[in-house]
């Protein structure tokens, strides 16, 4: 009753209390106060636990990671009694990274917390739960809790122990503070003694200041370097900065900075600035590593004046919102630990690696440290000994980093911040405007910065002056950027990236053992679902061991995941029947549930017609949803979407295809004419329809039957089983290589007779013979036979996607200009036995990433032949997305269902009121486009008491009375939100590679496919033309760099505008010359081999809308693509890419040249038809050449890259980065600027020899880089190992010492440092480095890398 316990029994943690919460018990001196059968009872221990927690709350937080003795020892305590403070060690966060994306549902009640932890261990298995926890993730497993008891208490525990007052306690949590206030005053006086003694400051801390004293001691000598803030509220769990954002009991907070609300969905924060600029933002600290002629650079006189301002926010500013309404707010600088990844595991090559990010802020700029671990994670308490990174070397980058938020540093004087007079300014201080004129002249005239600092020793500062969010997640990109640069053999790319899984109807039928054949199943489909032998339920059986229960009837069951079933390799699946058989005996087929077969691949009973993003038990078929089964291959392809423009569909490239499918009837006009009609083009002879030109030339032009295996005089009927979809949809469409007499029979093929092939065919058995009329029927109406075709009793559908927009362009039948926009959709038959891609989001926004030996990984794929491969990671746990398309009710499915959820963080939307939100469900034909979730949502809201607000999904934020066009939220990644989707897929590839338990499952990257934004000219704003492009084009490398190293885009939705975004779209983010990203990115595709391919949005040419209709496109097919047909020079051998030449353009030479290769007709009409029902009509010719529509246009755009081209090619030989590129690089940047290098153009055999893998593994410049890596490698274990020898030295002096020493096993860790040192050190070490990226020497030979001064990594 005193702690407000619920009123059924929590069930009891044992019999009777375990050890350890006994001698808390004894310590608190309540154990001799209850009987025996007192302490048994539930409700006892229940008490006794939350008690438990609460002082283990207080004992964490004083007893400071072992820094001073522990005051349970202070208090008579021995050291068993200390038990509670043990370190968690070996290293928490390792493997934390492959959980990610959680969802921030807040704290829950007593109760409902204990029966989500014991749900999510369930779900999860117990390490991943504890991951899981970290990052604040609760699922749907509990109700959100403002006011949880004990995290309010955890509060007022870390104020008091600030020095800061309680807030709103209640008499009993007085009472509790006032028993623990001796502890208090104990704990706040040893931080005073540590204080005298130089160790006030946690390990990464001391890094940081050790840094700026170095970095600084030259400079305004008379001026104290300014000192980290020793007075913090660290958030040492997830959650403290989600409460503190927020006035305990209320619903809003409002400054000049931030205006924040509490709503029914989680919070909204919407911060003075709606987004972001990328205009005179990005500053560097003069007298460290060369700064980017795009930065400007900044005196560190102005730095170090700064930054003491930075650290000493106003009242206003440094108020904890929490503590708000409080008589006397709290004052102080809030901090977070981040553990960012920077490097992902590749078993037998690299561990996982990451790196330390500390952030300060304001206490009000709170809502900014809630939103970087929601999307980063927690990165727990810095100042215990489990959470000092340069304790584990094997898997820290050696870099910390500092990011300080101070929107106060807007209008500082220029003068008072040591900028000289404009007469005294060098001339790349006036290029830069870093200078004053006037005594009242501000610095950046008083727009938004960051002002960077940094050299090479590994701690780079970032202040940051303004709080919008988006600049603190870009600024933990870039301290990773610079960690992969510094660290070496790895990257950080912009890039999204999903694993593409194809599907297939595969109807009412299915046979497992069909897969080894060709068959109706089709060439393709066979290929897709290969594996190297025949793998067999016993294979299965023990290979997966005791993961999967056995059962009698000779299937298995997933231990993890019930309805995950193995089935034998020859089960037989029955939609009528709704069985699965195998061996005589038979199982329920049921939906919700995967069977997979010995090769990995998935069969599932799924309603087709449907695009609702989950579906309820029980719920009614629509009128054109009907059950089919789907079948799913085991192996994916991992797609990368690196260097992608704004705009460009980054994120698109994961995203659900449904959204864009609409599902509807089979029309037949006339029933019997038309089936005639089918009967003629079933029974054909198509067995001379190949023109002589082609029969001389057999291996490239081959007749469509010879994909089934049979002789082209056996087929009689394309309703034969052993034809495919696939070869009638080639028969039936037209190929230069046809007799023109064929040609003419397939054009004289009406579009709904091509439809009714498919659908007849889809559909027939073969038990049917030639009477399959008899099976197919319409109703009829008013004594007329209607036109909806039927099977049984259930109308057949058709499915169609969306590619583009009709327009006043199109040539037969143009869209009046009134009637544009997105009304009128250009919408494509798909194939009948087409299903969209099963995915697995992989990126979206910042990823790291290794490139790997292909020797040095185990359980490849068979048909993989790289020489080296690249392994990407998300490293974000959500993801801030902005959803465009929401504002339309009902479209933008998944962002709904986001939003109608608890525990959102959410940005740049209107906080609205019930009398608002009744306004719009009162509006009922606006409230029924909503999606149910969404209403569901809003209904809910007005039925409850609190908060005050609810956020819409269509209602932006306003801003000057317009809705913003950056509204944002952040998305739980699904990696976390459906675990069980990336259980299947890794499952699907065990059991295809036959990958033993115990080793890992790699899914290298299979293909490159990057995004360029395209536009028209548009006069009003100036945006010149950049619409040369067509769907899809390739790259050979040369052109592809000039293609990466400008990132050239026009009208798109980001705010960098027109012009270069920056090399591989990072400039704007990248604290070092853009230049070591470029080396390194050459470095990775030179010697992977991987051929980079360009996907489009926006538009093709200036007349053509598609959006991101082609970012989403692109997966469906490559994914159904073999391993060779995605290799460039198979494409342009077979016709498939055609290379693009110098036209002539109005009397004038254009280099179309540069644009490289493109799809052809005959790629359409090969690769989209494994999606497309008529894959020649989805790209007309126009859009495919793009200089039809508008020549002048074409060459204006053509012109516009040339000229970037060079204007950056120029600021590269200017700012000296050209000098630090590898030698292909920088010859490349010298012909972008000047047309030629050296005697050398873009055409020269000797230039374009210099990308070849064989010429970069065989230079001097790459093994200098492997060399380098080396030393670097040595010399940052070498550090490690002397501090963590010196811990363990200074560790034998006290028993806590001691302890932490045996809980982190750092005698073992420095055993294997030891043992990776001496393998780092010897001469065999660079030959298992052939084939990865190695370190750039040049950022470690500059004057400014200030390597000759080596820091401490901190103080014991």
């Amino acid at each position: 009753q005193k702690y407000h316990l619920p009123p059924d029994p929590l069930p009891p943690l044992s019999n009777s209390p375990p050890p350890h919460f006994a001698r808390l018990l004894n310590f608190l001196g309540l154990q001799r106060k209850l009987t025996p059968t007192q302490t048994r009872s539930p409700r006892t221990m229940a008490g006794f636990r939350y008690i438990g927690l609460l002082a283990l709350a207080l004992l964490v937080a004083a007893e400071a990671a072992g820094r001073f003795d522990s005051p349970l020892r202070m208090k008579g305590g021995d050291a068993a009694a200390a038990e509670f403070g043990r370190s968690q060690g070996p290293v928490k966060r390792q493997g934390a990274f492959k959980i990610a994306r959680v969802l921030s549902q807040g704290f829950e009640q007593l109760k409902p917390s204990i029966d989500a932890e014991q749900k999510m261990k369930v779900k999860y298995g117990g390490e991943m739960s504890k991951k899981l926890e970290r990052i604040g993730y609760k699922g749907d497993m509990g109700g959100a809790a403002e006011d949880d008891p004990f995290l309010t208490a955890y509060v007022n525990l870390k104020l008091a122990a600030c020095g800061a007052a309680p807030v709103k306690v209640s008499p009993k949590e007085e009472s509790f503070l006032r028993l623990v206030e001796p502890i208090l005053k104990s704990y706040q006086e040893q931080q005073h003694t540590l204080s005298t003694k130089g160790l006030e400051l946690c390990p990464a801390d001391q890094r940081i200041q050790n840094f700026l004293n170095s970095y600084l001691e030259d400079t305004d000598t008379d001026v104290p370097t300014p000192k980290l803030p020793v007075r913090q509220f660290k958030m040492d769990r997830h959650g403290l900065a989600k409460m503190l954002s927020l006035p305990k009991g209320e619903d809003k907070y409002i400054n000049n900075y931030i205006s924040s609300y509490r709503v029914s969905q989680g919070v909204v924060h919407n911060p003075k600035s709606d987004k972001r600029t990328t205009k005179g933002v990005f500053h560097i600290v003069d007298g460290g590593l060369p700064a980017a002629d795009d930065k400007k650079l900044v005196p560190k006189v102005t730095f170090k004046r700064m930054l003491a301002i930075a650290l000493n926010p106003p009242s206003d500013l440094a108020t904890l919102p929490y503590t708000a309404s409080q008589e006397k707010p709290t004052e102080i600088m809030a901090t977070l630990l981040l553990r960012p990844l920077a490097c992902p595991e590749v078993q037998g090559f690299t561990p996982e690696r990451t790196s330390e990010v500390r952030f300060f802020v304001p206490g009000s700029c709170v809502s900014n440290l809630d939103f970087v671990e929601s999307i980063f994670g927690n990165g727990d308490n810095p100042d215990l000994a489990e959470n000092d990174a340069a304790l584990d070397p094997e898997h820290w980058t050696g870099v910390t980093g500092a990011v300080i938020l101070a929107p106060h540093l807007l209008g500082l004087n220029a003068k008072e911040m040591g900028l000289p007079h404009k007469k005294d300014a060098t001339e790349r201080q006036i290029k830069d405007g870093m200078f004053w004129e006037k005594e009242d002249d501000k610095y950046n005239q008083g727009g938004a910065f960051k002002l960077s600092c940094r050299d090479a020793r590994g701690v780079p500062i970032t202040l940051i002056a303004d709080n919008y969010f988006g600049y603190c997640k870009k600024e933990v990109k870039t301290q990773l950027c610079y960690a992969a640069n510094v660290h070496g053999l790895t990257e950080e790319e912009h890039a999204g990236g999903c694993i593409a899984y194809p599907s297939f109807d595969l109807g009412e039928e299915f046979d497992g053992a069909s897969l080894s054949k060709v068959g109706s199943l089709g060439e393709t489909h066979k290929y897709l679902a290969e594996t190297q032998k025949s793998n067999t339920f016993k294979d299965v059986v023990k290979l997966l061991g005791d993961t999967i229960e056995l059962k009698d009837e000779g299937y298995a069951v997933d231990k993890q995941y019930p309805d995950i079933l193995y089935v034998p390799e020859d089960a037989k699946f029955s939609m009528t029947e709704q069985t699965v058989s195998f061996g005589g005996k038979s199982i329920n087929l049921a939906p919700r549930k995967t069977y997979m077969l010995p090769s990995g691949y998935k069969v599932e009973m799924v309603k087709k017609g449907s695009t609702a993003v989950s579906t309820k038990r029980g719920a009614q078929s629509g009128v054109y949803e009907k059950w089919h089964l789907k079948g799913t291959v085991g192996e994916g392809a991992n797609l990368h979407k690196p260097a992608t423009v704004s705009g460009g569909g980054k994120s698109e490239i994961s995203k659900r295809l449904q959204d864009m499918i609409k599902y509807g009837p089979v029309f037949c006009g006339d029933v019997k004419g038309d089936f005639d009609k089918l009967d003629e083009i079933f029974n054909k002879d198509y067995s001379s329809i190949m023109d002589n030109k082609a029969c001389a030339h057999p291996a490239k032009h081959k007749h469509p039957y010879d994909e089934s295996g049979v002789k082209i005089g056996d087929i009689k009927s394309l309703l034969d089983p052993r034809i495919s979809t696939g070869i009638i949809i080639k028969l039936l469409s037209p190929f230069p290589y046809y007799t023109d007499e064929h040609n003419a029979f397939v054009n004289s093929i009406p579009a709904h007779i091509r439809e009714l092939v498919s659908v007849i065919k889809q559909n027939y058995k073969a038990e049917w013979g030639a009477d399959w009329r008899g099976h197919f029927h319409t109703d009829a109406i008013n004594g007329a036979l209607g036109h909806e075709l039927k099977y049984g009793d259930s109308p057949l559908l058709s499915s169609y996607i969306r590619v583009g927009y009709r327009s006043a362009f199109d040539k037969d039948i143009p869209l009046k200009e009134t009637a544009g926009g997105h009304l009128a959709w250009k919408t494509f038959t798909l194939r009948q036995d087409f299903f969209p891609c099963d995915k697995l989001q992989t990126e979206d926004d910042i990823t790291a990433s290794v490139v790997v030996p292909s020797k040095e990984v185990k359980g490849l794929n068979f048909r993989s032949t790289l020489p080296s491969v690249k392994v990407s990671q998300n490293v974000e746990f959500r993801l801030f997305q902005r959803p465009d398309e929401a504002i339309h009710r009902g479209y933008d499915k998944i962002t709904e269902q986001d939003m109608s959820r608890p525990g959102c963080f959410i940005s740049n939307f209107e906080p609205m009121t019930r009398e608002q939100i009744q306004a719009i469900v009162d509006d009922t034909v606006g409230f029924e486009k909503f999606t149910e979730a969404m209403q569901e949502r809003l209904l809910t809201f007005l039925e409850s008491p609190s908060p005050e607000f609810c956020v819409s999904s269509a209602h932006p934020r306003l801003v000057d009375g317009k809705p913003t066009a950056n509204p944002r939220y952040l998305q739980d990644s699904m990696e976390v939100t459906d675990p069980r989707a990336f259980h299947l897929g890794s499952m699907g590839s065990r059991l295809a590679r036959m990958i033993p338990l115990g080793e890992s499952v790699h899914t290298p990257i299979s293909s490159v496919l990057c995004g360029r934004r395209n536009n028209p000219p548009d006069a009003k704003t100036g945006v010149p033309a950049l619409c040369v492009h067509n769907p899809i084009h390739y790259y050979e490398l040369p052109e592809l760099f000039m293609e990466m190293t400008s990132s050239m885009t026009g009208k798109s939705p980001s705010t960098t505008g027109a012009g270069s975004e920056g090399a591989l779209t990072k400039g704007p983010f990248n604290m070092l010359n853009m230049v070591h990203d470029l080396n390194a990115a050459l470095v990775s595709y030179a010697i992977s081999g991987y051929d980079v391919f360009i996907s489009s949005a926006g538009v093709i040419g200036p007349n053509k809308q598609v959006d991101h209709d082609c970012s989403l496109l692109v997966p469906e097919v490559w994914s159904r693509m073999r391993e060779e047909e995605r290799s460039a020079k198979y494409l342009i051998e077979n016709g498939y890419l055609e290379k693009i030449e110098a036209m002539e353009i109005d009397g004038k030479t254009v280099p179309a040249n540069i644009l490289g290769y493109r799809i052809t007709e005959e790629f359409v009409k090969h690769f989209f038809g494994r999606v497309f029902a008529n894959p020649s009509t989805v790209f007309d010719a126009d859009i495919l050449r793009p200089e039809l529509q508008d020549k002048t246009i074409f060459a204006d755009g053509l012109k516009t890259i040339t000229d970037t081209n060079q204007r950056v090619g120029k600021a590269y030989i200017a700012d000296g980065g050209a000098d630090m590129a590898v030698p292909p690089l920088k010859a490349l940047l010298y012909i972008m600027a000047n047309g030629e290098y050296e005697g050398m153009t873009l055409e020269s055999p000797e230039f374009r020899k210099m990308w070849t893998r064989e010429s970069v593994l065989n230079s001097d410049w790459y093994k200098a880089r492997l060399s380098e890596f080396q030393i670097r490698e040595g010399e940052r274990l070498e550090r490690g190992l002397s501090y963590m020898e010196q811990f363990v030295e200074s560790g034998k002096a006290d028993w806590k010492g001691k302890q932490i020493v045996e809980d982190l096993n750092l005698v073992d860790r420095i055993e294997k440092i030891k043992t990776k040192l001496a393998q780092v050190k010897s001469k065999d070490y660079l030959k298992t480095l052939e084939g990865s990226l190695g370190v750039d020497p040049l950022l470690f030979s500059h004057a400014g890398s200030n390597m000759d001064k080596p820091l401490p990594l901190a103080k014991h």
